[in-house]
């Protein structure tokens, strides 16, 4: 029986990606990582997925003159793989009704906070500046709005008062490796 299909979007260097990429190919993630997807040609995890035998694509946002279009580019990619799942790992586009209306509650994305605290970008230096004791990572299904989707999971982390942007991150990068692990195995799981 075929698995779940998902791919990967990233839009950096691609440190969750690539996390995701190493427990899949141990055999800690079940359903079948089928695609990586880059808006940045430069991104690291491109070439590890590529070591692994994982099928790569790069679709450059500023090659388009409309989101739509951008957007429709990457819905031929994924039909063209069979992709049934998607999980954002550090995509920097806010999704559009284009590429959602298709994968409507099949969109996954991860966000360093415990949403709803601390949505948008710059969230750990929110955390930070706000003083807050504890803050988290959360996985969430991705809809219209900004980080607003229903949550799927989330791991608490907490602040020590000597930690700054770089020791804070490195905290919540840990658990949210763990986290994305058990979300596409929950989430992805075959029927």
């Amino acid at each position: 029986m075929l698995k779940n299909r998902f791919a990967v979007f990233v839009s950096g260097y691609g440190r969750g990606a690539i996390e995701i990429i190493r427990n899949y190919k141990s055999g800690i993630i079940i359903p079948q990582l089928e695609l990586l997807l880059s808006s940045d040609p430069g991104s690291f995890s491109l070439n590890i997925a590529k070591e692994n035998g994982i099928s790569t694509d790069i679709v450059i946002r500023e090659a388009f003159k409309t989101n739509n279009e951008f957007e429709n580019q990457i819905l031929s990619i994924l039909q063209n793989h069979k992709i049934e799942f998607v999980f954002l790992a550090g995509w920097k586009y806010i999704l559009t009704k284009t590429l959602l209306d298709a994968y409507n509650g099949k969109v996954v994305g991860i966000h360093p906070s415990l949403l709803p605290a601390f949505p948008g970008r710059n969230a750990i230096d929110q955390a930070i500046n706000y003083g807050v004791k504890v803050t988290g990572i959360t996985t969430h299904f991705v809809d219209l709005s900004l980080d607003g989707g229903k949550i799927i999971g989330q791991k608490s982390v907490g602040i020590d008062e000597d930690d700054n942007f770089n020791t804070l991150d490195s905290k919540i990068f840990k658990a949210g490796t763990k986290l994305q692990v058990e979300t596409i195995n929950s989430i992805f799981k075959s029927d």
